[in-house]
């Protein structure tokens, strides 16, 4: 007689490595000791292979003998979405392991009270569930594991830590930067990166080579494979399955998730998996696509609205002092030294608008990218040359972020779309920004101009009013978000659905709102608290 085995049943299942999924995983495989099976769309990316150190003339021997540095991010030929003009949204994803930490810009800011209790002051659609009290203690051990370099500034915007690793020096542009801005008034602060300045944790520090872009080939700057799912492997509690690109989490006949449904990337093989608890963070529109075409978890209708980032444009200019003096070597950070934090909720000015913005810094100094600007200087021949070799230790650069509002027609959804190579429909965006966000961007292209006036800049031909492409900022929130109302939030406050208790979300759409910050830390401390709070019901029996 014929004996079939019962398919294997997994303690948890993780769909995503990246920031979201990899702290899941780690959290629970190596402090909790429990077995858990990732699924990752993608696979590993070797550090050996990254073009870190290539330089411009080994880059163009290499490309002309048909070589190509690693393929990061994912090809919306291979998967397609939906998003039209004028307000088309620039998608970036990443299918591999680590997922975009591989290529972040690493900027690892601590939201604050400011963000937490906005909604519930200003009335702006539904209030956070948590405040800054409840994940401060999250953001302390985050910080100490992963590394994390940047002053000891603490502001109402911007909280800070005792646990930030030395800070780089500050350029020379970034020094005028900041002098003229707090001429103005407003506060600068050293950076916040997550980039080791010393050994941490097994991890080298970073030697200032200036190309995190490409991906790190020493493993100085977090990312989620060196940090969090290697180290989770090596406890034999965590498995991963490369290249499954999920499609479905399955509910039972209970009303609780009880597997998932993947295909093979490349063969196309659908597979069946099965688990006693799931945790989506694939990122804020992957996940949501996956929520909605599983027909899960969304009684109150809200998976799949809110979609909110910032809106972000960029300034650059040339410091009369720094013009024609020797080209120093700015490398550095990949990226800026110096940030400058929200502070229009303190100067005691009411504004016609609701929440704030702040502003980076980066491409300050003798670094590479002169074709940004180089095109934009006139003259022709010697000259011209003589003109840009002048300009080039005194480029300066502001890239200033503004909040956009939580609005309901902004969306993803996947009703009526196309189907994809596995006969999944695809996701359609839909995003555009109101009166709020224009009425900020008047304000912060103010301050901008303030800032370059007060060094006396040449500033570099601009549109006043024009912003970068929508998705430029790369932080999507707000598709399934965190509430204390069922009827207005997909999750609780801890990243548990209200309607699938055995279903948690922990990536950007958890997120109530968007700030104007960069995300990624905060995912990574709800991420560990949400894994906590999963581990100790599962201890007692409650999922």
């Amino acid at each position: 007689m014929f004996t079939q085995s019962a398919p294997e049943v997994h303690d948890v299942i993780v769909i995503g490595s990246g920031a979201a999924g990899g702290m899941s995983a780690w959290n629970l495989a190596v402090n909790h000791g429990i077995s858990v099976l990732m699924l990752d769309a993608g696979a590993r990316f070797r550090r050996e292979d990254f073009w870190t150190h290539v330089k411009p003339w080994q880059w163009r021997e290499r490309v002309e003998k048909g070589l190509a540095p690693p393929k990061i991010q994912l090809d919306s030929q291979e998967q397609p979405y939906i998003s039209k003009e004028p307000n088309k949204f620039d998608l970036i994803r990443v299918w591999g392991r680590g997922g975009k930490t591989n290529i972040w810009g690493r900027v690892a800011l601590r939201y604050s009270d400011l963000d937490f209790e906005g909604p519930a002051k200003d009335g702006w659609e539904i209030p956070w569930p948590i405040r800054y009290k409840d994940i401060a203690p999250y953001y302390d051990k985050v910080e100490q594991e992963i590394g994390v370099c940047g002053g000891d500034d603490d502001t109402d915007s911007l909280p800070g830590s005792r646990y930030h690793q030395p800070p780089p020096a500050l350029r020379c542009g970034e020094r005028f930067m900041k002098r003229s801005a707090e001429a103005m008034g407003i506060k600068v602060v050293n950076q916040r990166k997550a980039v080791n300045t010393k050994p941490t944790n097994g991890h080298n520090p970073c030697h200032y080579c200036g190309a995190c872009g490409r991906g790190c080939d020493v493993s100085a700057f977090f990312n989620s494979t060196d940090y969090l799912t290697d180290k989770a492997e090596k406890t034999g509690r965590l498995k991963i399955v490369d290249n499954a690109v999920v499609a479905h989490i399955i509910l039972g006949d209970n009303g609780l998730a009880k597997g998932v449904r993947y295909f093979d990337r490349y063969s196309k093989a659908e597979r069946i998996v099965y688990g006693k608890r799931i945790i989506l963070g694939a990122s804020c529109v992957d996940s949501t696509r996956i929520l909605l075409n599983s027909k899960i978890g969304n009684s109150s209708g809200v998976i799949g609205n809110y979609l909110c980032e910032q809106v972000r444009f960029h300034m650059m200019g040339f410091v009369p002092e720094l013009m024609g003096t020797k080209a120093l070597n700015d490398d550095g950070l990949g990226g800026e030294h110096i940030y400058l934090p929200r502070y229009n909720a303190r100067d005691g000015r009411k504004r016609d608008y609701l929440r704030g913005f702040g502003s980076q810094f980066w491409n300050t100094g003798a670094q590479a990218g002169v074709g940004n600007w180089a095109k934009q200087i006139e003259g022709f021949g010697l000259d011209y040359k003589k003109s840009i070799k002048r300009r080039y230790p005194a480029l300066v650069a502001m890239h200033p972020y503004g909040e956009v509002l939580p609005y309901k027609h902004n969306k993803v959804s996947v009703d009526g779309t196309p189907k994809d190579r596995y006969g999944i429909p695809i996701s359609r965006i839909e995003y555009s920004i109101a009166d709020n966000e224009k009425k900020m961007l008047d304000e912060m292209y103010d301050m901008a101009e303030g800032v370059f006036r007060g060094m006396r800049a040449e500033i570099v031909p601009y549109q006043r009013g024009a912003i970068d492409p929508f998705g430029s900022a790369i932080h999507e929130h707000g598709t399934c978000r965190m509430g204390d109302d069922p009827k207005r939030s997909a999750l609780n406050g801890f990243n548990q659905m209200h309607d699938v208790k055995n279903v948690f979300v922990v990536d950007g759409s958890s997120f109530t709102t968007a700030s104007e910050k960069n995300p990624t830390l905060t995912i990574l401390a709800l991420a560990w608290r949400a894994t906590d709070y999963l581990a100790d019901q599962m201890r007692t029996g409650g999922v």
